[in-house]
């Protein structure tokens, strides 16, 4: 039984660590994979606006060239077109590389465009630079307003592709959560499930602890009725012969004690036998048993009691019987013995597969907090508390006024 609760304790263990590293694993893989596409976007854009710049450099330096005759102006603007050039392969092949075919295939598409037209303007340029300006400037700045238009459509298609991006990982950052959410109720549901079991497990084992004690103490009450109730019997009839045949008044006056002594024995072990296998259950039945208990505390005078329970028969277990009996016992003993009670009422009831049991009485109270201290006087309530959780039982204490203890059990 401890293999198996061990066992229990394992997997619940085990179910909580995989959700913890799935979930984990999760999000670190959503951090990484958005740092990811942030660190692509970025460089993507960087190329492009890169590329943007060069040309406008170009163009900068071709008019700074004409207007003001820089012939050092020369140099770099060729130096511009050479970069852009470079931007332009690094950008293509940073596409290439990184997207897949449907977005690879688009904005590369776009990048050829913008390469033809920019190759179209170096061409236009370097002819203007050899000496064909006036013939030139307006075949130039259409060349440029060429690749601007290019360049835009470049921009457009970029930017509408890190939007879509965005969204399709947007899209599995919520599958993602959703996964994580499937996962952590399947994991709650297994944890119950496996609480369950192991509730029930406990539940089986103190029913059966209860079965073997009950087994026991009618063993041992068997032994003591055969054994020594048959003896101290036998020795008040041996007492009875010896005394009807003696005349002395002395031995016969030690005799009258003997006598008394071993009906006080034998009255004694009635009441450890009936405690440890009450033959007044046995006979009657839980409801009236507790009847017959409550008439004769009536006839003290003192306490008035009285038991209340629509059905006669509770028709439960016999083991749960003698916990409800020594349950109502043991709260009986203490209104008797503490409380200063004038009136106590037991009410059983059964609905269904649940029997209710409610025991108040208007006397002192207690305080609750006292079941779980180290006196020995109150270890009956804790024996009490103890038989109600070994059966599965719920229970309640009331203590404002008086006593109203209210158990619930599934039978």
């Amino acid at each position: 039984m401890r293999l198996f609760k061990l066992k229990i304790q394992r997997k619940i263990l085990l179910v909580i660590v995989s959700f913890t590293i799935i979930a984990c694993a999760g999000l670190i893989y959503s951090a990484i994979k958005s740092l990811k596409l942030d660190d692509d976007h970025l460089a993507l854009i960087e190329k492009s606006k890169n590329l943007d710049i060069e040309i406008s450099h170009s163009r900068i330096f071709l008019d700074d060239y004409f207007l003001f005759n820089d012939t050092l102006k020369k140099n770099s603007i060729l130096n511009s077109f050479k970069k852009a050039e470079g931007y332009i392969n690094s950008l293509d092949s940073f596409i290439v590389n990184k997207y897949q075919v449907k977005a690879k295939s688009n904005l590369s598409n776009s990048v050829s465009h913008v390469s033809y037209h920019v190759k179209q303007l170096k061409e236009k340029v370097i002819l203007s630079l050899n000496g064909n300006k006036q013939s030139m400037d307006m075949v130039i700045l259409d060349n440029y307003n060429d690749f601007q238009n290019a360049y835009q459509k470049l921009d457009k298609n970029i930017h509408d592709y890190i939007l879509k991006e965005n969204k399709k990982f947007k899209k599995g950052i919520f599958g993602l959560v959703f996964l994580i959410f499937f996962l952590l109720i399947l994991s709650l549901i297994l944890v119950y499930g496996l609480i369950n079991a192991y509730n029930a497990v406990e539940k089986k084992q103190a029913i059966k602890t209860i079965e073997v004690e009950y087994k026991e103490r009618k063993r041992i009450a068997a032994d003591l009725h055969d054994g020594l109730g048959s003896i101290l019997s036998s020795i008040a009839l041996f007492v009875k012969l010896v005394e009807k045949d003696s005349t002395d008044e002395a031995i016969n006056n030690n005799l009258v004690k003997v006598k008394e002594l071993s009906a006080i024995a034998l009255e004694n072990l009635e009441a450890a036998i009936n405690n440890l296998n009450p033959s007044i259950l046995n006979k009657y039945g839980l409801i009236k048993s507790l009847e017959i208990i409550c008439e004769k505390i009536n006839d003290t005078g003192k306490v008035f009691c009285r038991v209340i329970a629509q059905n006669r028969e509770l028709n439960c277990d016999s083991n749960i019987q003698i916990n409800l009996y020594r349950i109502c016992n043991e709260l009986i003993n203490n209104t008797l013995k503490h409380s200063g009670a004038t009136e106590l009422s037991i009410d059983i009831q059964k609905i269904k597969r649940t029997v209710n049991l409610v025991y108040k009485d208007n006397g002192s109270g207690f305080n609750p907090d006292l079941i779980y201290s180290s006196d020995d006087e109150k270890m009956g309530l804790r024996n009490m508390i103890n038989r109600i959780e070994s059966i599965g039982g719920k229970y309640y204490i009331n203590n404002k006024k008086g006593v109203d203890i209210r158990l619930s059990l599934k039978v």
